[in-house]
């Protein structure tokens, strides 16, 4: 018996100590650099942000935060090795929902996004813009419509290929207001841009901040934008909403968040989640955000879940819908 209790009190002890150590650990977070990794190129919007989030949140937390950009895939190249990584707060991704969302139902990926992550903050949303080539005579969305409605060849969009915002929003409004579209798939804002500025494009979506000076100078028409109210930058145009068009994926903004690994312990997600709240509310941050068409958000994680829930139970069973599979 005494034999039992002294195997008995040195299991316990170590028990405590182990629990002692863990807790100390934790305690102690972050005491050596956190890697971030951002599944987009160097000098995109969203790496832009990381790093202007990350330099903030580095002095919040006392340790270094260092940006490692791994575009590719739809940022599934990224979010793949965040979902392998050890979760203990020191391997983390800044990134669009992509390659939690709509990436997972247009590609094979080998990770779980409802249980391979722990979402820490929701950072930032932008609604992005529908802009129409100048010589369109369409001014907002009803008169997009009509002339949809009575062109002899359908009008062309250009989107970032299947399961991409841009084909989800206009195949929706298609299928709403009984019209076509033709979808003309790029690699980016930035050549359909082109291609509308050159006349081969009736529409196209891009970000609210590079939209604001093409309609001033009279280059492209702002038709309307998504988001449950209308963007700072271009308070004259009108939300889809507004227009009648009000399911989930008209007011659905793109969004910028931070995560992790599942497993992630408590304390630690919520001491990174109070920092990101804490940079993110800051009004020169919240500033820098507006200036780029993004609204500040920086919210708790249970709040970053119940939104992501949300958006999952809405857009992969769209995407499937509306044949953005190529099936």
């Amino acid at each position: 018996m005494a034999a039992i209790k002294k195997t008995l009190g040195i299991a316990l002890a170590c028990a405590m100590t182990l629990s002692s150590v863990v807790a100390t650990a934790q305690a102690s977070y972050p005491n050596r650099p956190i890697r971030w990794i951002v599944p987009s190129s160097a000098g995109a919007p969203i790496d832009a942000i990381g790093r202007k989030l990350g330099e903030l949140m580095s002095a919040q937390l006392g340790a270094p935060i260092v940006i490692e950009n791994k575009p590719g895939a739809a940022g599934t190249i990224g979010a793949t090795e965040v979902a392998r990584a050890k979760p203990d707060g020191y391997t983390m991704m800044l990134s669009v929902g992509d390659a939690l969302i709509s990436s997972t139902v247009t590609m094979k990926v080998p990770y779980d996004p409802q249980r391979d992550f722990t979402l820490i903050s929701k950072i930032a949303a932008s609604g992005p813009v529908l802009v129409a080539n100048k010589s369109m005579q369409a001014a907002d969305l009803a008169g997009a419509v009509q002339q949809a409605r009575t062109a002899q060849i359908p009008l062309a969009y250009g989107s970032y290929g299947p399961g991409s915002y841009p084909q989800l929003i206009m195949e929706s409004l298609a299928r709403q207001s009984s019209v076509k579209f033709i979808d003309v798939p790029y690699k980016g804002s930035p050549p359909a841009m082109t291609d509308l500025l050159g006349g081969q494009l009736a529409f196209t979506f891009t970000s609210t901040s590079i939209a604001a000076p093409m309609i001033a100078d009279g280059k492209v028409k702002a038709i309307a934008v998504i988001g449950d109210r209308r963007s700072a930058l271009l308070p004259e145009v009108q939300t889809f909403a507004e227009a009648g068009y009000d399911a989930f994926i008209f007011k659905n903004k793109a969004w910028v968040g931070l995560s992790g690994p599942a497993g992630m312990p408590t304390d630690v997600v919520q001491k990174l989640a109070a920092a990101a709240r804490q940079v993110v509310r800051d009004p020169e941050f919240g500033k820098y955000l507006e200036n780029i068409g993004f609204d500040a958000i920086g919210n708790a994680p249970e709040e970053f879940l119940r939104e992501y829930r949300e958006e999952y139970s809405v857009v992969p069973g769209l995407i499937k819908e509306l044949g953005s599979l190529g099936q």
